[in-house]
């Protein structure tokens, strides 16, 4: 700023070379990071990775090693954005979205979804808080189920998942098959957040 107003500007002191770049990343044992895994895995056999985010922890899927996220713009975002990648013509259309964001301004894109009859699968991935802010409770917490079934999807496309490693094969049938159906999916990935089920042990402890 001071340089475009025409004031000298002291130089930056650089980087010493010892000092590694280390990008944002997901934390140790994240079920973000096991949910990417299986949709990374689902996605291969299609010339596609139309994957839209919302903002959230788990638009850290943008960076390496999963560079999976095509775009995120705002809240409520992916489910709309995963709309209109469809009309023009995208298979698959996938949109990623919080468990908190998604009642924040998510449900109205399904609703748009549902009435449109699109063919998109929307991933909730539900770590039962809202992580980017402190872990504050989040108001989907055992209701998503009833929530997508409310909006009109059929309750058959409404599929849980639990993202975890020893699940990884199965999670990933259940997106593909999600993927080949021609219509509206929701697919629920449950599991805590790390921050708070830490906090929880720790607090149990003492």
């Amino acid at each position: 700023m001071a340089r475009a107003l025409g004031f000298s500007v002291d130089p930056v002191a650089s980087v010493p070379e010892i000092v590694k770049m280390r990008p944002p990343s997901f934390c140790k044992g994240c079920g973000h990071s096991d949910t990417f895994n299986a949709v990374i895995e689902a996605l291969k056999p299609y010339n596609s990775n139309g994957v839209f985010s919302d903002i959230g922890c788990y638009t850290l899927a943008a960076l390496p090693p999963y560079n999976i996220i095509t775009s995120c713009v705002d809240m409520g975002a992916s489910v709309t954005m995963a709309i209109g990648a469809a009309d023009a013509g995208l298979f698959p259309s996938v949109a990623v979205i919080g468990d908190s964001t998604f009642t924040h301004s998510g449900m109205t894109g399904l609703l748009d979804a549902v009435v449109k009859e699109s063919n998109i699968l929307v991933i909730i991935s539900d770590n039962s808080t809202t992580g980017m802010t402190g872990g504050q409770k989040s108001h989907a917490t055992g209701r998503l189920q009833k929530i997508c079934e409310g909006i009109g999807v059929a309750r058959e496309h409404i599929r849980t998942i639990i993202p975890l490693r020893k699940n990884h094969e199965e999670n990933v049938q259940t997106i593909r098959e999600e993927i080949e159906y021609d219509g509206v999916s929701v697919i629920i990935s449950t599991r805590e957040c790390i921050q708070t089920a830490t906090k929880k042990k720790k607090s149990d402890r003492t």
